[in-house]
């Protein structure tokens, strides 16, 4: 019975020595695994963190892109119109311009042939105040003449009649009387032809004067008509200028607007080629993204595989430690009972019950498709969003070891709890309030709520991983 007792005791020892090796060397390469994958993770992280900064610069030229164009097309029609305006209006003014120069042609050539009718009108009358003058002297050299024959009767003392009859009774014979009656009714015919011929002179007078008269209304009238084509030569040359003036304005006008839509249309198009850019840009981070969302699953999933290896291999411990021990003793089999009542509490964890991970749960953005509010792109939205106010506590849904608490990508800072069968992640913290490999309790402060990462503004974007796929975290919160 001794020597029984002995081998079995020996037989322990070496079974506790082999685990305890096992034990060292799997610590010892999970250490070692640790310790590379940490290296890897800051790896990562480092290129994430570049990676982020160059979304963030590619998001936002995308969405200055996308306002410069909206701007541009919203501006380019009332641009259009301005330039169809102002182009109506130079190809008015010009048209008015053209008719302006033209009546002022008109007008000249009216002022030129006015001023040739009021020279023309003013030489009549100068010619005719000269026959007017002549006519003149020609009647007082009749006056003076008739007045002479007058001085020299009345100088022999008595009047015409009389004197005509004394010269013919002082007549010596009838020849002296016929000689003298010849004489006298000389000087009587003469007088008579004097004074026709002055008669007919202040009756060419009086036609010269009204000759006069009608040359000088003529003149007038030319006159008038000069002053009057010349003001509406002054009024068209204004009116040309004034339509030149306008003319030359539209013409601006237009110019400027047609600046101004060549430049909207060249930001319109650049707006367009760097939209597309960021576009490209855009989407080759949304590729990153899902490629790292893509690690980021494969990792839980590296995980969950280890941890269930881990819960199988602990179980098959404890049943070879049990069938070992066999009969072998009371106090044997109770520590074995123990042992196996603690793993298949440690098993049990793929039926955790999750807490809410904040104090007062709103749900902002459900899990399912939806438009991303940054990219605009439709797609899953791969979680549940929380409202939380910067700087609110975050809380673990359950007891379990933290993965790793760092920068992930559009994620921003994310820390990961696997509770077994389960892992949840917490993303876009502001800072962490723990650190990998430590261990948290179930409503265990791990991080404060953010926006860092692919956000707009402070919440939390919960995650849940289920055999490694993602789930809808409602589904087995509070459950």
């Amino acid at each position: 019975m001794k020597a029984v007792t002995t081998e079995t005791s020996w037989a322990r020892r070496v079974t506790v020595i082999v685990v305890t090796v096992g034990l060292l060397c799997t610590g010892l390469s999970q250490a070692w695994a640790t310790s590379d994958a940490e290296r890897r993770l800051k790896d990562a992280q480092n290129s994430l963190e570049h990676a982020q900064d160059q979304l963030a610069h590619s998001t936002q030229a995308l969405a200055d892109a996308t306002a410069a164009y909206q701007a541009a097309t919203a501006q380019l029609p009332a641009a259009e119109a301005t330039l169809a305006g102002a182009q109506q209006g130079l190809a008015t003014a010009e048209h008015e311009l053209e008719v302006a120069r033209g009546e002022v042609a008109a007008a000249r050539a009216a002022d030129e042939a006015a001023a040739q009718k009021l020279a023309e009108a003013e030489k009549k009358v100068k010619d005719q105040i000269a026959k007017i003058d002549d006519v003149t002297e020609r009647i007082d050299g009749k006056r003076a003449s008739i007045s002479q024959v007058a001085v020299e009767a009345y100088t022999r003392g008595v009047g015409a009649d009389l004197a005509s009859l004394t010269i013919l009774m002082q007549a010596d014979s009838m020849d002296a009387l016929a000689a003298r009656a010849a004489a006298s009714t000389s000087v009587l015919t003469a007088e008579n032809t004097i004074l026709g011929a002055l008669k007919d002179d202040r009756a060419e007078l009086a036609n010269e004067r009204v000759v006069l008269e009608d040359l000088e209304a003529a003149a007038e009238e030319a006159r008038q008509l000069a002053a009057a084509t010349l003001q509406a030569t002054e009024e068209r040359e204004q009116a040309a200028e004034a339509a030149r003036a306008t003319a030359q304005a539209a013409s601006d006008a237009a110019a400027a607007a047609k600046a101004e839509v060549d430049q909207l249309v060249s930001a319109r198009d650049g707006a367009r080629t760097a939209a597309e850019a960021a576009q490209v840009a855009d989407q080759a981070q949304t590729a990153a993204w899902s490629a790292e969302r893509d690690q980021i699953e494969a990792e839980i999933a590296e995980i969950q595989r280890r941890q269930q290896e881990e819960a199988e291999q602990e179980q098959a411990e404890q049943e070879a430690e049990e069938d070992n021990g066999g009969g072998g003793g009371g106090g044997g089999n109770g520590g074995g009972g123990g042992g196996g009542g603690g793993g298949g509490g440690g098993g049990g964890g793929s039926s955790v019950t999750l807490a809410f991970p904040t104090a007062n749960p709103y749900v902002t953005s459900p899990y399912g498709m939806r438009v991303h509010p940054v990219t605009g792109v439709y797609k899953l939205h791969d979680g549940t969003d929380f409202r939380a106010y910067c700087g609110t506590p975050i809380r673990a849904a359950a007891a379990g070891t933290v993965e790793w608490a760092y920068y992930r990508g559009a994620y921003g800072n994310q820390v990961a709890v696997s509770h077994r069968r389960m892992v949840s992640t917490y993303s876009h913290l502001s800072r962490f309030a723990v650190s990998d490999g430590e261990s948290v309790s179930q409503g265990e402060i791990i991080g404060y709520s953010g926006t860092t990462g692919s956000s707009t503004a402070c919440h939390l974007h919960f995650m849940l991983y289920v055999g490694g796929e993602r789930v809808n975290p409602m589904n087995y919160l509070g459950q």
